[in-house]
């Protein structure tokens, strides 16, 4: 019997991975980073030979460190997170707003081995909603100057 489907299927699963926008990361249930998209080299500037390996610390700010914990807690539950906004660091150490999925690896005996990680860039959402606030405040303040005509003559 040939395993050329599932050759195939992993290629597969292997090319949506690779060109996907969205940041891809795999991480075992210690945080350490063991598969690294190439979205994730453009979206956080590490490339997949300086993250896979390392911490997956080295994306959270120091003030954010206690949400890895939970997370890990959660996916060795079997639990998935689906949407988490939250702020991650560039290899440049700039700060930048993603929303996250999270979800449990199986092994092929069904015990938890690690967790799937992807990461979307919202920075430009972000913006628009500041931008939308910011027009909404003004517009609904009493005190704004209001445009009026020029005068007669």
């Amino acid at each position: 019997m040939s395993d050329a489907p599932s050759d195939l299927a992993s290629l597969r699963l292997a090319a949506i991975v690779k060109s996907s926008d969205d940041a891809i990361v795999e991480k075992n249930l210690q945080g350490v980073i063991t598969s690294w998209n190439r979205a994730a080299e453009r979206m956080f500037g590490f490339t997949a030979d300086e993250a896979v390996g390392r911490s997956i610390a080295m994306i959270i700010p120091n003030d954010r460190l206690d949400e890895k914990h939970g997370l890990i807690a959660r996916i060795r539950n079997g639990e998935s997170v689906e949407h988490f906004e939250t702020i991650r660091r560039r290899k440049d150490g700039t700060l930048f707003p993603v929303s996250l999925t999270v979800s449990p690896i199986f092994g092929a005996d069904g015990t938890i081995i690690g967790a799937s990680k992807i990461a979307r860039d919202i920075s430009d959402r972000k913006h628009a909603e500041v931008a939308i606030a910011t027009a909404e405040a003004l517009q609904s303040d009493p005190q704004r100057p209001r445009w009026s005509p020029p005068p007669r003559s």
